[in-house]
């Protein structure tokens, strides 16, 4: 049997008032005002049926499970965020007066032994440069045949002459074929504090700023 339909005078109060967006999705207590309203309003000589009633009755209780689970998913990843920004400034505490390895491929000048170091994934011939803060590349040297694995260079010559600053450097080694190697760059440095920020806890190394986020192992001090 065919559930009545909500007269306009009801359903107008569920309506919502002008110049607003109305709700995209119906909550627990807008679904239990349209049952009582579809109750209330049915034809006495055509009610809707037990079978009708029991599955309107389902449905609203899926809804409710359905709002209580999404509620608890919210607070556990509220707690969740919470915990791992705890995590994350114990660590950077910790990190202070340590040599720290991070993800990056930045570099500070001067320096005096100012080295960089990344992990290649194959063997093919090399070229290091640096680039300043707006991205043009003021230094470049061959480096000849460039081994995989855990390297690490010495910029020397390359930095000389070169106003202090941050800069990056970028290490590029193609294979006979001429296909590129991927090189994974690394930051090296010595923690002298921490700074907070809204994107979380930022390693303080001379002028490098370093997410805790992308540290990858702690030396001794």
């Amino acid at each position: 049997m065919t559930a009545p339909v909500i007269p306009a005078a009801t359903a107008g109060t569920t309506a919502a008032p002008a110049g607003r967006n109305p709700k995209s999705v119906l909550g627990k207590d807008e679904f239990l005002k349209l049952l009582v309203a579809q109750l209330k309003n049915q034809d006495p000589t055509n009610p809707m049926d037990g079978q009708q009633m029991a599955a309107q009755l389902a449905q609203f209780s899926s809804v409710e499970q359905l709002i209580a689970i999404n509620e608890k998913l919210g607070a556990q990843a509220t707690t969740d965020d919470a915990t791992a920004k705890a995590i994350s400034n114990s660590t950077a505490i910790a990190a202070i007066g340590k040599t720290v390895t991070a993800l990056g491929n930045q570099v500070e000048l001067p320096a005096a032994d100012a080295r960089v170091r990344g992990i290649v994934q194959g063997t093919g011939q090399g070229t290091l440069s640096l680039r300043d803060a707006n991205g043009t590349i003021v230094a470049r040297r061959d480096l000849g045949l460039v081994r995989a694995g855990d390297q690490s260079f010495a910029l020397g010559d390359l930095a000389a002459g070169l106003p202090a600053g941050t800069y990056t450097w970028q290490l590029d080694v193609r294979t006979a074929q001429g296909a590129t190697v991927p090189v994974t760059p690394f930051i090296t440095g010595r923690v002298t504090g921490v700074e907070y920020g809204p994107g979380g806890a930022m390693l303080v190394a001379g002028r490098l700023r370093i997410p805790v986020g992308t540290v990858v192992s702690l030396g001794t001090p």
